[in-house]
């Protein structure tokens, strides 16, 4: 027979002031030492009488909770013995105090938690007060100027009325009115003819890359990436054990000829010409013509983000690659993310019609359509003609927002940072003093509460100065001045004179 179970006594501690009942609380703590090994099996517990003068509870209270742990098997009461743990749990202490070996992972899971970023770990808002504290993270865009009336609206007109069609699981392409709102859009907005059926909505971008990753390329394939470029697409990429050939930007995008000389039989070139992300170049129509005609020759195949192309600033934008293919070796990512808010998690690819039957094969593995409510709201928010102008009203408000952040940047900063204006996007560089370290500059701003992305992150190959990517979109034009004013204290406080 085990010794008696005293140590039972000095676990337990009871919160009279929660909602919990006593004899649940009761019952979880004996359980969770039990199934920690602290009270290994045959162990005798004390006399409820002893327990209910020890505890302060009632015996009905007690015998609530023994009786639930003796139908579950973790207590068995013997006549004119007493209560012992199930014999069942015999041994439970060696393996509760065994040391945890670390979880058995598929090499992709290892590889993807190796390359974990702190881009995909978020930031919380949870403790943001209104004013507090300063985000320049790009890529958010102005969640205080959302048409969240008008958006109600049309997901009610759903809500009040609810099918099949929306409670169900859903296309696997997506929902229709959805695919078609976007096929014509794309049409009059990036010259990209397509049909419906080459449409399929994703998760966003980055379930994009995800699966045309899977689709299209295998461990030791070569694949074309900007640098510095996407940082989703690059992990996505390199965790499927592709190899990686960064390729430098110039005053034209990606060098396409630096491509041809270090990998010419690369399986895949990833790009963002219209606006390249993040340093904001738009390719020429010399190198896009270069890029298409070398997928032509090699078969190999161009994934083509156009991540926020819709706010531009300055001049025309450049039809989208897509629509320069006469080859079909283009694919073409879309996101709502940035046009329209990011927890929205819808994004959209458009397929050569060689590769809609295979995709959508992989699409049907890893899982479902995104919510069909979302889709047939952001269809009729298409639709009905709000996109279109929600767009136009964003492009007139992140212009000023920039204006006015530029303004105060080259008042309170303009001997630490060189800023221009960027032409397109939510974000500008801040290029910093030669020699700065980036990356430790950001991590130090942000335990100033003050928070960026170094370019650093970006970059595989470190051959441009240092900089910051100073987002704008989220920033209203009467806090630009506070929020850079801030900036420069918490600069001051990490030892930077200014």
């Amino acid at each position: 027979m085990k010794i008696p179970g005293g140590m039972l006594l000095t676990g337990i501690e009871l919160d009279r002031s929660s909602a919990m009942p006593l004899y649940r609380q009761l019952y979880l703590q004996v359980r969770k030492q039990i199934l920690s090994g602290r009270l290994p099996g045959g162990t005798r517990l004390p006399s409820t009488r002893t327990l209910c003068k020890e505890l302060g509870l009632s015996r009905i209270t007690l015998l609530n909770a023994f009786d639930q742990l003796t139908a579950e098997g973790f207590l068995a009461s013997r006549t004119g013995a007493g209560t012992f743990v199930g014999e069942d749990w015999e041994g439970r202490a060696a393996v509760a105090s065994a040391p945890r070996k670390p979880p058995r992972l598929s090499s992709l899971s290892q590889a993807v938690h190796s390359l974990r970023s702190e881009h995909f770990s978020g930031v919380s808002y949870n403790a943001w007060a209104p004013d507090c504290p300063t985000s320049f993270l790009p890529s958010h865009p102005a969640y205080d100027a959302f048409p969240m009336p008008a958006w109600k609206r049309l997901m009610n007109r759903h809500l009040r009325k609810p099918s099949k069609d929306q409670l169900g699981y859903g296309e696997l392409k997506g929902l229709q009115r959805l695919r078609e709102a976007i096929v014509e859009y794309v049409f009059d907005a990036r010259g990209i003819e397509c049909s419906v059926d080459q449409v399929v909505i994703t998760s966003g971008a980055q379930q994009a890359f995800n699966l045309l990753g899977m689709l299209l390329l295998n461990p030791g394939d070569g694949v074309w990436m900007e640098d510095p470029g996407h940082i989703a697409a690059r992990i996505a990429f390199q965790a499927l054990g592709c190899r990686l050939v960064p390729l430098r930007i110039d005053e034209q995008g990606l060098d396409v000829q630096q491509g041809l000389r270090e990998c010419p039989d690369a399986c895949l070139a990833f790009t963002t010409p219209s606006r390249q992300h993040p340093l904001g170049t738009t390719m020429s129509h010399v190198r896009r013509q270069e890029l298409i005609d070398w997928a032509g020759r090699s078969q190999s195949w161009i994934v083509e983000d156009d991540c926020d192309s819709e706010f531009r600033y300055v001049g025309r934008t450049l039809p989208a690659l897509y629509s320069l293919d006469a080859g079909e070796r283009v694919i073409y990512v879309g996101t709502f993310s940035k046009v329209l808010y990011p927890s929205l998690r819808l994004g959209y690819v458009i397929l050569p019609e060689a590769l809609v039957e295979p995709f959508c094969a992989i699409r049907a593995v890893m899982d479902r359509s995104p919510s069909t409510l979302h889709q047939a709201t952001t269809a009729d928010f298409m639709q009905d003609g709000h996109f279109l102008g929600h767009i136009r009203r964003m492009r007139n408000l992140y212009q000023a927002r920039q204006s006015a952040l530029l303004e105060a940047l080259q008042r309170e900063l303009a001997g630490f940072l060189s800023v221009t204006p960027a032409e397109a996007g939510l974000h500008m560089i801040g290029w910093l003093p030669e020699g700065c370290d980036d990356d430790a500059l950001a991590r130090g701003l942000a335990e100033q509460r003050i928070f960026t992305y170094a370019l650093r992150d970006y970059c595989i190959r470190h051959y441009l100065p240092p900089g910051l990517l100073l987002g704008f979109a989220a920033i209203p034009e009467g806090q630009a001045a506070r929020r850079v004013e801030e900036l420069a204290q918490a600069l001051r406080a990490l030892g930077w004179r200014l």
